[in-house]
């Protein structure tokens, strides 16, 4: 590929960048305005401008009442050019530093280094620790955990596998917000009660599910601090893990045996299912159909819930969807990061890029059950209010071995 033709290439691929970062920005200020000064959306209108990179064209949002002018544009302006704008776009794009530098040298002109990349970038850091520490919703109808594997570069150490930690939740409304990220060595159940605990203390109180895969010790950590809520097992990484522990020739009978557990019409349906799947397989696989009922209760706690909400329930797909957009931004990196902080200003672009995208575009099905979601939240709490001593520690399990065992026989029954 000659010169001409790559600088070609690399221009339009970063025009296109700049086009939809502004696009988000101005999204994201028209509902800013309108929040503060009430009004009605009322479309768009197109208009061109004039980068550093080539003309763009925008949907400039409008309201009802005329009122509203976008803050980052100047009125009648034609030509927008932010240096550190576009580096932080290119950054969270997925593109790395050092290439950023080359791209941005190559278009504008002028000599930039993956080190004055890298300090443009460093305004992001001061940002990702105010979105870490922000107060949280009291309440959130469903809270979804899952974590994902980077190589780190550790000083003194070398590169490390890093497990990041992620929370993101939903609101009865069908409102989804990132909660938190966090980077650790490893991923263990005593990781993850710490990042409860922190959910707990920024503020969130009251969910009534938390889904989740199988991690060992999970549930005893959900319990720790959420005693009130349920806890959902990732019905999905509980098939992938039983097929790949079958022969070849059985998977695709036993994976619609399988589906008539967590495709059934009601909870009395997929126990019905499960005793089916014990008698066509437990003499061949054993240990796998009793893992299937020993997990029934969490396998199935989706069910009591409205029957719209199920394919929310039964996975962790809303969370796997917003890691694979992080990882998109991992991938050209090589899955390697320089150090932590890296990790954290493309965590933090990501979750700001995802929300601006989910602030109009509720979940479908909760409008319908929205009524239900919070009458449940008030059934499930009012009674037995979770509150924080003066020092701050979180709510301790009843020592008493005959309270334990009553909580442990109730959690069953919570849904």
């Amino acid at each position: 590929m000659d010169q001409d033709t790559l600088q070609v290439m690399l221009r339009e691929a970063v025009r296109q960048t700049v086009t939809e970062v502004l696009q988000i920005l101005l999204d994201a200020d028209r509902e800013a305005f309108l929040r503060q000064h009430g009004g009605r959306k009322n479309g768009y209108y197109p208009r061109k401008l004039e980068t550093a990179f080539g003309q763009v064209k925008l949907a400039i949002p409008r309201d009802r009442e005329g009122k509203y002018y976008p803050s980052l544009l100047q009125p009648y302006a034609r030509r927008q050019v932010d240096v550190g704008e576009v580096a932080i776009a290119l950054y969270a794009a997925g593109v790395s530093q050092r290439k950023a530098a080359e791209v941005m040298s190559l278009l504008l002109g002028h000599r930039y280094t993956h080190e004055t990349i890298s300090a443009i970038t460093d305004q992001v850091l001061e940002a990702a620790e105010a979105f870490q520490k922000r107060p949280l919703p009291e309440e959130m109808a469903f809270v979804y955990l899952d974590g994902f594997f980077l190589k780190v570069l550790r000083e003194g150490l070398g590169v490390e596998r890093a497990a990041v930690y992620v929370a993101l939740g939903v609101t009865p409304k069908g409102e989804r917000q990132v909660l938190g990220f966090w980077l650790l060595p490893t991923e263990n159940a005593h990781a993850w009660g710490e990042v409860l605990k922190e959910l707990w203390e920024r503020g969130l109180r009251r969910v009534l599910l938390l889904v989740t895969d199988g991690l060992p010790g999970i549930e005893e950590a959900i319990r720790r601090v959420y005693p009130m809520a349920g806890w959902q097992r990732c019905v999905v990484h509980m098939v992938r893990s039983s097929l790949g522990q079958v022969r070849s020739r059985d998977r695709a009978l036993l994976a619609q045996d399988l589906k008539g557990v967590y495709m059934a019409g009601s909870r009395q349906e997929a126990l019905g299912a499960l005793e089916r799947l014990r008698e066509a397989w437990g003499a061949r696989y054993p240990s796998l159909v009793a893992a299937w009922w020993e997990n029934s209760g969490a396998l199935l706690r989706f069910y009591g819930y409205p029957q719209v909400l199920w394919p929310y329930l039964r996975s962790t797909n809303l969370m796997e969807r917003f890691i694979r957009e992080v990882r998109r931004g991992t991938k050209v990196r090589d899955h390697k990061f320089p150090k932590g902080e890296a990790v954290y200003k493309l965590l933090y672009l990501e979750s700001e890029r995802q929300e601006g995208r989910w602030a109009e575009r509720r979940l479908k099905g909760f409008a319908e059950v929205q009524e239900v979601l919070e009458g449940m939240l008030r059934e499930r709490y009012a009674p037995r209010t979770q509150t924080l001593t003066h020092n701050r520690a979180l709510p301790k399990t009843p020592s008493s071995p005959s309270l334990s065992l009553l909580q442990e026989f109730l959690g069953d029954f919570i849904v």
